[in-house]
């Protein structure tokens, strides 16, 4: 090993489209979405010391955390007994539809393989990210990609623009397994486009990409938190090309004319109680 203490950044993803082709025989959904990194993350730090693991996390603290699940896999695919500490400092919330727990287990994972002298391959990693939920493969890979299956399935899209997003999340959070039982009772799914959306963003219009932004478990989440519609037509009628809520909820995003835009959305809605976020799209 070349070291033994690594800081990282495990930064969160938004779907600009997600669509939900039905449930599988194994109880979970068949998606189709378009996922993207941005701008928010946690920062995780990870020692390799002692003979445990322990992650520190807050109320998320322990063997729950998926930070601490991916550590274990990490560790008994290569047989060692090497203690394991990591420490991860919130930014992105929780129960957002924003994948702060996946990211921070591929961070984990990423950093691992770094410490431990890169034992394992990109592949390998991703056979563990595989085993521990469906955004962390995508979470490793990051940039803008399509995905498939439960989320698993990763296909390389065009590289989205830079795009300046107002990130907002009510104050209530959404649980993911009660989104899809909402949209189960909706049934209302339709199919995303890889052509429409590889046309969009290799165009590079902003403009295009905004008017492709879907997602079947809005209907859904905004049964459980009707907030949800509220936060999103304000975001619209403040002048975003277009709003849409992330993953399950119930984080909004609003893709922004600009940064300075979107700094003055942000502090309107700030005023109306909401958590909020001035970031961007990236390839990490």
């Amino acid at each position: 090993m070349k070291e033994d203490i690594l800081v990282t950044f495990a930064y969160a993803k938004i779907n600009l489209g997600l669509a939900v082709k039905g449930k599988r025989s194994d109880g979970y959904h068949e998606l189709q979405t378009v996922m993207q990194t941005i701008d928010l993350y946690d920062t995780v730090k990870i020692s390799l010391s002692g003979s445990g693991i322990e992650c520190f996390c807050g109320g998320l603290s322990g063997p729950r955390n998926l930070a601490y699940q991916a550590a274990k896999l990490f560790r008994e695919r290569l047989n060692s007994r090497q203690g394991i500490r990591i420490e991860i400092e919130k930014r992105i919330p929780v129960q957002a539809g924003l994948a702060g727990g996946s990211a921070d287990a591929a961070a984990t994972l990423r950093g691992l393989n770094q410490l431990y002298n890169y034992p394992s391959s990109q592949e390998e990693l991703l056979q563990l990210a595989n085993q521990l939920g469906s955004d962390v493969a995508f979470c490793l890979q990051g940039g803008t990609q399509w995905a498939e299956g439960r989320g698993e399935k990763l296909l390389p899209l065009a590289e989205a623009p830079e795009m300046s997003l107002v990130l907002a999340k009510p104050q209530q959070g959404v649980s993911t397994g009660e989104a899809y039982r909402r949209f189960d009772q909706l049934g209302r799914g339709h199919l995303l486009s890889f052509q429409a959306w590889e046309e969009a963003l290799q165009s590079g219009s902003v403009e295009k990409i905004a008017l492709l932004l879907s997602n079947d478990l809005e209907a859904g989440s905004q049964v459980i938190l009707p907030v949800i519609a509220g936060l999103k037509e304000d975001l619209r009628k403040a002048g975003c090309y277009s709003a849409l809520m992330s993953g399950s909820g119930s984080a909004v995003f609003g893709i922004t004319h600009s940064e300075d835009q979107a700094q003055e959305i942000a502090h309107s809605l700030k005023q109306k109680g909401y958590s909020v976020w001035v970031t961007k799209t990236i390839t990490p």
